[in-house]
């Protein structure tokens, strides 16, 4: 008990520490995912995902010279984006790509528990404000419900982000900041894998991106939700060797 207490208290970690808190980051994910009742502490890092989700379709609008107009996100866990222009091509992927990122992001960055906190800080002041700046407006113009969750859900995260940043020691910033990145992979794999069993039916139910893209490349969505799929396990997989595995990093 002394050595937990210890590993989270201490202001300088080596490797080995930083590598067992990454360790119980990990085991608190599985306990979320395994334990019925410990497992409703899991809906929160649900709407967050979703919140990621949909910000990315948005920024990609933007950053493709589009609008974003507002975004929802919904008590079921799913969320809708409302965008005009840019390039559909880059957009439409960019929800479950834009999630996969986050978490490539968060690993890249985990090795150090001061770009650690920088992460966690510029996240959670940037959620806040794109909460509050496309989250308001979705309460007028699309649903009430969906909006005002959609702008909960961002000042909630972004402003607990922004605690962790400014107050935790560097032992609970790397603990923190691996919870949110381990917890972000599995559920953007889950939902991608989804994706790939939804759209391997005949007949894709509309409504969901790999649908969309098929409608704008009449390319099959199964092709989609496995290109994606592919492109999301190469990017974690990219950051982790990048950041552990590497020779030059092992012996760091």
């Amino acid at each position: 008990m002394q050595s937990t207490r210890t590993l989270f208290s201490t202001t300088e970690l080596s490797t080995k520490q930083t590598l067992t808190l990454i360790g119980l980051a990990g085991l608190t994910s599985l306990i979320l995912v395994v334990v019925p009742i410990v497992g409703l502490l899991d809906y929160p890092f649900r709407l967050m995902l979703t919140l990621v989700h949909e910000l990315g379709h948005g920024l990609a609008a933007i950053l493709t010279g589009g609008s974003f107009l507002y975004f929802e996100v919904f008590p079921d866990g799913s969320g809708l984006a409302h965008t005009s222009g840019g390039l559909r091509f880059v957009v439409i992927p960019a929800g479950y790509l834009g999630a996969a990122l986050f978490g490539t992001v968060l690993i890249l960055l985990g090795r150090s528990h001061r770009w650690s906190r920088v992460a966690l800080g510029v996240i959670g002041a940037a959620m806040v404000l794109l909460s509050l700046r496309y989250g308001i407006p979705s309460m007028w113009y699309a649903s009430l419900a969906g909006g005002a969750l959609a702008t909960l859900t961002g000042l909630f995260f972004g402003g607990l982000l922004v605690l962790v940043a400014l107050k935790a020691s560097p032992g609970w910033i790397i603990f923190f900041l691996h919870l949110i990145a381990i917890q972000a992979v599995l559920m953007s794999f889950s939902d991608l894998m989804a994706l790939v069993g939804l759209s391997s039916h005949f007949f894709t139910p509309s409504g969901n991106d790999a649908q969309s893209m098929t409608d704008l490349t009449l390319i099959p969505a199964f092709f989609w939700a496995q290109l994606w799929a592919l492109i999301a396990l190469a990017l974690i997989g990219g950051a982790i060797w990048f950041t552990w595995l590497r020779p030059s990093r092992r012996t760091g």
